[in-house]
């Protein structure tokens, strides 16, 4: 699993043209890619934020949360998601590897009712600075952070979050998953190491692997939501298409005319954002994105 500091290198702006292109469209308060439908992409001159926020009322509709449950945000960043939990009714607590994220959750959103955020590694919960006990809570949610946590710390992932469900609870994680069983072959779709590298992370994993270490964890049989092309499809076609626009003159002076925000990047940082996006593409058609919908036996311990 990557450290916090490893992390916050990789989406600082300075260190990478991706992100330096990402935050100008709106990224700040989410950090996932969005959920993007033929009808809604008219939205795209406003920026990504509107598609972040589907993607999450879309993760979270799957949660089904119920007024006074107790809900757990994993990787919450700055809190955006956690406060959406607690608007439901729920108490939420939102946990993150990275200190400075969870101070600016605390100042934005720390004064609500219900709501708490906590520095916490999501894979070893035993030794978090507070409570959180057997069946502690009624629902997880994780969204677009586990594959940071590489093998073993996913494993262990779906071992605490049931050990923190109560009987009858839900996990509700999406994630980004390898279409075969075997999670090596990225090395041929990124040899470079520039998707790698880029988002931090070593593989995807497997998603039978996903299902097969849920089942034995003792979930039941999940529920697969595949939102392979809503989400990254659509995502890597749009950005491949930027990427092209970019490496010429007038397709960098008609994306800055288009989305205002990007006009001060320079001519070296959009031709590294196109070599990056471009590398992204095998890795894309290689990888799934799914939600997986994971239930405690109401009868599990």
């Amino acid at each position: 699993m990557n450290t916090p500091l490893e992390l916050a290198h990789a989406y600082e702006t300075d260190n990478n043209p991706l992100f330096a292109v990402l935050h100008g469209l709106g990224w700040g308060s989410l950090l996932n890619l969005g959920y993007f439908t033929p009808l809604t992409l008219l939205r795209l001159t406003g920026g990504l934020s509107s598609f972040q926020e589907d993607l999450v009322s879309r993760s979270l509709a799957l949660l089904r949360i119920q007024p006074g449950e107790q809900v757990l945000d994993v990787a919450c960043g700055t809190g955006h998601t956690t406060r959406r939990i607690a608007e439901q009714g729920a108490f939420a607590t939102g946990i993150d590897l990275y200190p400075p994220h969870v101070a600016q959750a605390v100042q934005r959103h720390g004064d609500r009712p219900r709501i708490r955020f906590l520095q916490a590694d999501a894979t070893d919960l035993r030794s978090a600075p507070a409570s959180f006990g057997n069946a502690a809570f009624d629902k997880v949610h994780c969204l677009e952070a586990a594959f940071h946590f590489g093998p073993d710390g996913r494993r262990a992932f779906l071992e605490e979050t049931y050990r923190l469900l109560k009987p009858g609870g839900r996990l509700v994680l999406v994630d980004f998953a390898w279409a075969t069983g075997d999670p090596a072959e990225i090395n041929a779709a990124d040899p470079g190491r520039v998707v790698r590298d880029t988002w931090a992370f070593e593989e995807f994993e497997p998603l039978v692997r996903y299902i097969r270490h849920a089942i034995d964890v003792g979930y039941r049989p999940c529920r697969v939501h595949d939102w392979t092309r809503p989400v990254t499809r659509r995502f890597m076609a749009l950005g491949a298409l930027g990427a092209r626009l970019a490496l010429t003159p007038a397709g960098r002076l008609l994306l800055s005319r288009l989305l205002p925000p990007l006009k001060d990047l320079t001519h070296a940082q959009w031709l590294s954002f196109s070599g990056i996006v471009l590398a992204h593409v095998p890795v894309q058609r290689a990888s799934r994105y799914v939600a997986l919908v994971l239930d405690k036996p109401i009868h599990g311990t």
